[in-house]
């Protein structure tokens, strides 16, 4: 047997067998039926075909004759199907007699053998026709037939409900796969060398169909009859790997006797042995791609319980939880919708497939609000009840936006938190009651989770705006040296000025040329414009310190230059009380990298705190060291130290030895978390009586 006449015996048993399933599960229905009559045709077809390629009994003429009539009335049947598939039957029918009547001149003009003028060898693949000009004639109604099929299958592409559009769609697929396996003898007959080895591809055309069928209840068969074509995919599958393995072996062992069913004995053996494992992984393969095994509820609820939970970044938890049901359910696309209740906006925070990167805004109404909460707590929407008239307008444009087969709504002590929208299933089942018992507690444990971010979230927030208060009140005990700063070059420019216009009013350069006039005026207005920038300086310094930091980090920062900055600020303070800084940070210190107002609120503190806890009398000295991985940042102060029971809570929040109203608290805790958050380390060292030391140690950037 060669491979042709092997392709015709897999597409004879394929066609037949699924032909004849179909039709026993409802005999009356013209769709069964149809289907039942385009099966035989190419089951006649390809039985034709074998028996044309085997030729065992020297009649390779009427097998061929056979063969072709099949082909004819593929088309017939083909339309015929389509027709009573997409409900047009009654239109199409006095179109489809026609063509049924030419088909019939065909089918007589193949029994007297008009089509063909006899057989030759072509390309050492045996005999083949010689093609007629009546022959060529009918390729172009078999052509026409095929198109006028497909034009009507694709005219109904995007018509009726999900489920109807996916048929068509499937038989669209398979029509093609099988008429372009077809298709594939026509050149041999022209003399063109193309070896129809494509033919077996009318196999893969019953195997859409079956997919279908089963899927998407393509002839309204019932899904428990799936196991019976998984079987029948595993005995053609079987069918194929054991004979080659029989072929093989006799092949192999036939050198050693001269038994021909001696030598089949280990094909056998191998066959016993590998049956049921191969059978077993057969029917894992068709679980998982044709019968899409359940998901583990328990691995997705057991998922969000262990991870979810623990996330406090709102951003990154969304995205970990679209990440962790798309994958587990196994979907084509997810989105999860967070909503602000300052804005009033549901806004699309992380999406998957077709989402991904999308960016897609919902304004909430009031219409839409009432349905999410009269659902006791839950509005679940799957594509099956889209057209409901009880769904609000804005909710089906969410659907169809977010292309959305399941809708949950995320609601936490009655508090709506955000949309959960999934896609279509990959194998394309819908969403069954079952699914949604699953997912509703998924949707409960993502909104405690994402309420409980969003607390967090608030929580940073205050923190935050807790810090800037007490950066805006050190900046408020800073204004006395500060107003010192900027006064003494505001007075040298109004004293210089006030000299000027007094001396000239008053007749003093009334003797003077215009040429010392001018010089006079140029020396005056140097003076200003020096001073000026001297105000400026420190004015600029001091605002840039209290601006709220933005968080963002450079690509590296200079220590040396951020201890600069913050030293303007602070020295006037600290010569007022007589505390002597030593800036001993070599130039060469290794670069870092943080945000500069964050490196700057940094020391401004711990320079701060030291100069408070001296008072008086002391000296604060800054110095910098780094080795192989990090670079460490040394403020030590001669003051009083610190009592070994107050140092083990200085980091805490809240915690102050200042008298009521004269600090928060906060300002060594707020040190520490901008240390730790940017990679650092904060260590503190005390003696009662000697003074404290500060240690800041940062990874260093590599080649700063």
């Amino acid at each position: 047997m060669n491979y042709f006449a092997f392709s015709g015996l897999v597409n004879f048993i394929a066609c037949a067998f699924l032909g004849v399933f179909v039709f026993n599960q409802n005999r009356k229905n013209p769709q069964n039926i149809s289907y039942f009559i385009l099966n035989v045709s190419v089951a006649v077809y390809s039985i034709g075909y074998f028996l044309w390629q085997i030729d065992y009994l020297g009649e390779s003429v009427i097998w061929f004759k056979v063969l072709v009539a099949g082909i004819i009335l593929i088309n017939p049947s083909y339309l015929l199907f389509v027709f009573i598939f997409l409900n047009i039957i009654r239109k199409k029918t006095p179109t489809l007699l026609v063509i049924a009547l030419v088909n019939i001149f065909f089918i007589a003009a193949c029994v007297k053998e008009s089509l063909w003028s006899g057989f030759v060898p072509k390309f050492g693949l045996g005999l083949w026709p010689v093609p007629s000009r009546l022959f060529s004639l009918y390729l172009v109604f078999w052509a026409f037939q095929c198109l006028y099929g497909f034009y009507y299958l694709g005219k109904n592409l995007r018509v009726g409900s999900h489920k109807r559009r996916l048929q068509i769609r499937y038989f669209t697929i398979a029509a093609f796969v099988g008429f372009i396996g077809g298709a594939t003898n026509w050149p041999m007959w022209y003399g063109l060398y193309f070896p129809p080895y494509p033919n077996i591809l009318i196999s893969l055309y019953i195997a859409i169909v079956a997919y279908a069928i089963v899927r998407h209840e393509l002839m309204d068969i019932e899904i428990i009859v799936k196991r019976s074509i998984v079987f029948a995919g595993l005995f053609f599958v079987l069918y194929s790997v054991f004979s080659l393995i029989v072929y093989i072996s006799s092949l192999s062992y036939v050198r050693f006797t001269d038994n021909r069913f001696v030598s089949i004995i280990p094909s056998v053996i191998i066959i016993i042995i590998m049956f049921r494992p191969l059978e077993k992984y057969l029917i894992k393969i068709t679980d998982n791609y044709l019968f899409q095994k359940r998901y583990d509820y328990k691995v997705l609820l057991r998922s969000f319980t262990n991870n979810l939970l623990s996330i406090m970044d709102l951003k990154k938890l969304i995205i970990t939880a679209e990440e962790q049901i798309t994958s587990i359910v196994r979907i084509s696309n997810a989105a999860i919708l967070v909503y602000d209740r300052h804005t009033d906006i549901f806004s699309l925070f992380a999406g998957a497939g077709d989402l991904k990167n999308k960016a897609f805004t919902l304004k909430n109404t009031a219409e839409l609000w009432d349905y999410i909460l009269r659902k006791d707590a839950y509005a679940v929407i799957s594509s099956e009840n889209k057209e409901r008239d009880d769904i609000p307008v804005i909710l089906v444009d969410l659907i169809k936006s977010l292309n959305s087969s399941l809708i949950i709504p995320l609601i936490y002590q009655n508090d709506v938190l955000g949309i959960l929208s999934l896609g279509m299933k990959l194998s394309d089942e819908e969403y069954s009651q079952e699914d949604i018992d699953i997912l509703v507690p998924v949707s409960i444990t993502l909104s405690i989770a994402i309420a409980n971010a969003k607390l967090f979230e608030q929580l940073s927030e205050t923190q935050a705006q807790a810090a800037q208060r007490e950066k805006m009140a050190v900046v408020g005990t800073l204004s006395a040296g500060i107003n010192h700063e900027i006064c003494n070059p505001l007075g040298i420019i109004r004293g210089q000025c006030e000299a000027f216009m007094l001396n000239y009013q008053g007749g003093f350069y009334k003797n003077k040329s215009d040429k010392e006039l001018l010089t006079r005026s140029l020396e005056i207005m140097t003076k200003v414009i020096r001073e000026t920038e001297r105000a400026s300086s420190i004015t600029q310094k001091l605002s840039s310190f209290a601006k709220p930091s933005k968080g963002q980090m450079s690509a590296s920062v200079s220590i040396k230059k951020e201890l600069k900055e913050v030293i303007a600020l602070v020295e006037h303070e600290l010569k007022i009380s007589n505390i002597e800084l030593k800036d001993n940070v070599p130039d060469d210190l290794p670069r870092i990298t943080i945000d500069t107002k964050q490196l700057q609120e940094i020391l401004f503190n711990l320079i701060s705190n030291a100069a408070q806890a001296i008072v008086e009398n002391g000296e604060i000295e800054i110095s910098g060291t780094y080795d192989a991985d990090k670079v460490t940042i040394r403020i030590s102060d001669n003051g009083p130290g610190i009592r070994e029971e107050i140092l083990k809570k200085i980091f805490e929040p809240f915690f102050t030895t200042k008298d009521p109203g004269k600090g928060t608290g906060l300002g060594l805790f707020i040190v520490k978390q901008i240390i730790e958050k940017n990679s650092g380390i904060i260590t503190v060292n005390s003696e009662t009586g000697k003074g404290t030391v500060f240690l800041v140690m940062f990874p260093f950037v590599e080649g700063a």
